[in-house]
């Protein structure tokens, strides 16, 4: 036997482990992979059949939101700056608020960089092996948000100082979120800038 020591890296590891983890499901039939913690979660909800009222609603609003996808939107996304492209991106209809309900009297998506980035690490960490944007810390990426001024009737996407030299995510972040070229303003605070946060 030999005393050599083989060396691996742990990306390497990683890719070793996950292929034999693939060539060993795809050996057994009918294998179903239940997580432990989705399945406390599911045996607490309650399931149920919609009455014929509720449902009947529910039909109705879905139909009428049929060819709107195209409608402005409002939002949160960051900036993958190797490959040109957005991700973490999460839109809302601007329609579907009837207020402001940001500072300054604003409209934007209640949802919070730091927030969406745990829930997709955590994902990608466990159903992506790892392999994904989600890297590091949420506030070392280009990052930015999409408000509405319902005062100004425009939208603004506000981003950090980063946008100076990836002008090219503007359209991408226009064409993301179908935002009017004529009532749209690109605003820097530095509240967007890489490595800023809360504090």
């Amino acid at each position: 036997m030999s005393d050599k020591q083989v060396q691996i890296s742990l990306e390497q590891l990683q890719e070793v482990v996950s292929n034999a983890v693939t060539t060993a499901l795809r050996n057994i039939e009918h294998l179903q992979v239940v997580d432990d913690e989705s399945k406390s979660s599911a045996e607490s909800v309650k399931v149920g059949q919609f009455d014929n009222e509720q449902y009947e609603e529910a039909i109705n609003v879905m139909a009428a939101n049929r060819g709107h996808g195209e409608e402005p939107k409002v939002g949160i996304f960051w900036y993958n700056a190797t490959i040109g492209e957005l991700f973490g991106v999460v839109t809302h209809k601007r329609t579907d608020y009837l207020k402001p309900n940001a500072g300054g009297g604003l409209i934007t998506c209640s949802e919070m960089h730091e927030d969406v980035w745990k829930k997709e690490f955590r994902k990608q960490k466990f159903h992506g092996n790892g392999i994904g944007p989600f890297k590091g810390e949420y506030q070392y990426k280009p990052r930015g948000r999409v408000f509405y001024s319902p005062a100004e009737d425009q939208y603004i996407i506000a981003v950090g100082s980063w946008i100076e030299e990836h002008k090219e995510a503007i359209d991408l972040v226009m064409e993301e979120f179908d935002l009017p070229k004529d009532k749209t303003v690109v605003k820097i605070a530095m509240h967007w800038d890489i490595g800023q946060t809360w504090n």
